[in-house]
C-alpha cells in the first residue's frame, strides 16, 4: 500500500511539472536575450557605417534594448558574403543587416537573389550623391571637367559599389568621354583615393564626405539629385546642366529570411522609435543632408520592391 502511495505522489508531481512547463511555453513570447550582430557590407568610415553607428548609438542611449549590438563589417565579394550570411542566419532575430539600394542592386542583378532572401524591417532615410574633386585639382567646376572630357582627356573616377557606379554609368551615357571607374569597398576608401591623388574625381554622399567638404579639403562640383544641397555642398545639379543624371538611394535595415514574426515586429518598432528621436533627425538626417523617410514592416518591403523592379527592368 505504501509503495502504491509513493508511486501516486511521484506521478502527480511529474504531471504537475509537465503542466507547468507547458503553461510556461504557451505563455512565453520572443525576447531579445543575447548580443545582436549587425552586419555592414561596406568598410568602416563610409556612409553605411555612419548610418549604422548612428542607429546603434541611439538605440543604446534611448534604452531601446538591453543587449549589446556589435557591428561586424563583412565586405568580401563586394558585400555578397555578408548579405548571404545574414539571409540564411538562424539566430532567432538576433542578426541585422544594413541594406541600402547599393546592396539590393548587386543582389538581384549579379548574385541571383531577391528580396525573398531577407526580411525588410525599415527604410530610414533617402540619400543623394555628389561629385567631388580635391581642393588642389586643376578643374574646380563640373563645366571644366565636362570640357576636359569633350577634348579627349582621360579621367579616373572613384566610388563604391552599385549606386555610385550607377552614377558613373549614367555620366558615361549622358556626357561621354574617356573615363575609368576605380571601385572601392566603401565611399571612405574612395575618398582616400581622391585625397591621395590616385583618382581625379569621386562619387560620394554628403554623410561620408561631410568633414572633408566642410573643411575645404574636397570640393563638391555637382549634385546627382533633383535639387541642390546647401552650404559647402551647394553645387549645380546635372539637371541644371541638361543631363538626366539623378539617383536617390534608400538607407534601410533587413533581417534574415526566416526571422520570427515577433522579432520583425520588435525591430520594426525599435527602428521606428529611432527615426522619431531628436538625435536621429538633428545629428544624422539634418547634419548629413538626408531626407527623412521612415517606413517599417510591409511598407518598407513595398518600397524596396519598387527598387528591385527598377533594377530588373520590370
Amino acid at each position: 500500500m505504501r509503495k502504491l502511495l509513493v508511486l501516486a505522489i511521484v506521478l502527480l508531481m511529474a504531471s504537475g511539472a509537465l503542466f507547468a512547463n507547458a503553461e510556461k511555453e504557451a505563455g512565453s513570447a520572443w525576447s531579445l536575450d543575447k548580443n545582436v550582430e549587425w552586419v555592414v557590407t561596406s568598410s568602416a568610415g563610409g556612409g553605411s557605417s555612419i548610418f549604422t553607428q548612428n542607429i546603434v548609438e541611439i538605440i543604446k542611449s534611448e534604452g531601446l534594448t538591453d543587449e549589446d549590438i556589435i557591428i561586424n563589417y563583412k565586405t568580401d565579394g563586394g558585400g555578397a558574403i555578408g548579405r548571404r550570411a545574414v539571409g540564411v542566419a538562424k539566430t532567432n532575430g538576433h542578426t541585422l543587416l544594413t541594406f541600402n539600394s547599393g546592396d539590393l542592386k548587386p543582389m538581384v542583378t549579379q548574385e541571383g537573389g531577391d528580396l525573398d532572401n531577407v526580411t525588410p524591417l525599415a527604410i530610414m532615410a533617402l540619400d543623394g550623391q555628389i561629385i567631388l574633386v580635391h581642393k588642389d585639382y586643376k578643374y574646380q567646376t563640373i563645366e571644366e571637367i565636362i570640357k576636359a572630357l569633350d577634348s579627349g582627356e582621360r579621367l579616373l573616377m572613384g566610388g563604391s559599389k552599385a549606386d555610385d557606379e550607377a552614377i558613373y554609368t549614367a555620366m558615361l551615357s549622358e556626357i561621354g568621354g574617356d573615363m575609368e571607374y576605380i571601385r572601392s569597398d566603401s565611399t571612405g576608401e574612395a575618398l582616400t583615393q581622391l585625397l591621395g591623388g590616385h583618382v581625379d574625381l569621386a562619387i560620394a554622399k554628403p554623410a561620408a564626405s561631410f568633414d572633408l567638404v566642410s573643411s575645404g579639403e574636397l570640393v563638391c562640383v555637382a549634385t546627382a539629385s533633383s535639387s541642390r544641397f546647401t552650404g559647402a555642398f551647394d553645387a549645380p545639379t546635372f539637371d541644371e546642366l541638361g543631363y538626366d543624371i539623378k539617383f536617390q538611394i534608400y538607407r534601410g535595415v533587413v533581417g534574415p529570411k526566416d526571422m520570427p514574426a515577433e522579432a520583425v515586429a520588435f525591430w520594426s518598432d525599435v527602428l521606428k522609435k529611432v527615426s522619431e528621436t531628436a538625435a536621429w533627425n538633428d545629428n544624422y538626417i539634418n547634419k548629413f543632408l538626408l531626407v527623412s523617410n521612415p517606413l517599417v514592416g510591409e511598407d518598407a518591403r513595398v518600397y524596396m520592391q519598387n527598387f528591385e523592379d527598377l533594377f530588373l527592368g520590370q
